[in-house]
């Protein structure tokens, strides 16, 4: 029997002169040379003038743009007292009436008693207040004419200002005289507000507002009592306008 042979390639030796074998090593894809970093190829330093040059301008933008918004909020805010040449000048509250002084400033007084009548003045004589601060305006309702009596009396506590206000809405207790029975304002065939029946009070702390209304003769077709009312108590409102613009 014959066995088979295994025979195995070996390479034919090398002769002299003959070409080298080639290389037999994996071929890889030629790789780029590092880079090489060079002192000439850093950032340049910024120039440190410029650099503050420009912090101070920011700064100074951001207070200018601070003081625009300050500005802005102050003057679209809630208006209070305007000013003018003069000194304050109190700006009127809006309500249900356009009411228009007769007198340019209130009349202030600080005795009650001296101004009252009644069981009202006898209560000051027993309870003096501390101030007095009046007033008449005119407003119109169509074509009538109105005159309202505001009167502000500054009492020495809440209590004593609860007790006048209850006092002067109880009817026939007499009341605070208003500037027309005084004869401070004179107006054409009335002698007093209080012979028309508007009337109403508040109080607010120790103080109390008393209002009075009427109308004018010439100009009462088709007016009541009832109108009358709510004139004066629209009228309440004009109270702080006066004692603020006294200084109260």
């Amino acid at each position: 029997m014959v066995c088979p042979v295994t025979v195995s390639a070996v390479s034919a030796p090398y002769h002299p002169g003959q070409s080298p074998w080639p290389d037999n090593q994996p071929q890889r894809p030629d790789r780029p040379a590092p880079i090489q970093f060079r002192p000439d190829d850093q950032v340049p330093q910024g120039n440190p003038w410029l650099a503050w040059t420009l912090r101070i301008l920011g700064l100074i933008a951001i207070a200018v743009i601070s003081g625009v918004v300050w500005w802005y909020i102050q003057n679209e805010g809630p208006k209070g007292p305007g000013t003018g040449a003069g000194g304050p000048t109190e700006q009127p509250s809006r309500g249900a009436y356009d009411f228009t002084a007769k007198l340019d400033e209130p009349q202030v007084d600080d005795s009650c008693e001296d101004h009252a009548y009644g069981d009202t003045k006898a209560f000051f004589k027993q309870t003096p207040c501390d101030g007095l601060t009046r007033s008449v305006f005119t407003t119109k309702i169509e074509d009538r004419t109105v005159y309202a009596s505001v009167s502000v009396v500054e009492m020495s506590d809440d209590a004593k200002a609860d007790e006048l206000r209850k006092l002067t809405d109880t009817d026939n207790t007499g009341n605070v005289s208003d500037l027309v029975r005084e004869g401070v304002v004179k107006l054409d065939g009335l002698t007093e507000l209080s012979g028309g029946g508007g009337y109403a009070a508040a109080q607010q702390d120790n103080q109390v507002v008393i209002v009075e209304a009427d109308y004018d003769p010439k100009a009462s077709k088709d007016g009541s009592e009832e109108e009358l009312d709510k004139v004066c108590k629209d009228a309440i409102r004009l109270g702080n306008d006066m004692v603020d613009g006294n200084g109260g």
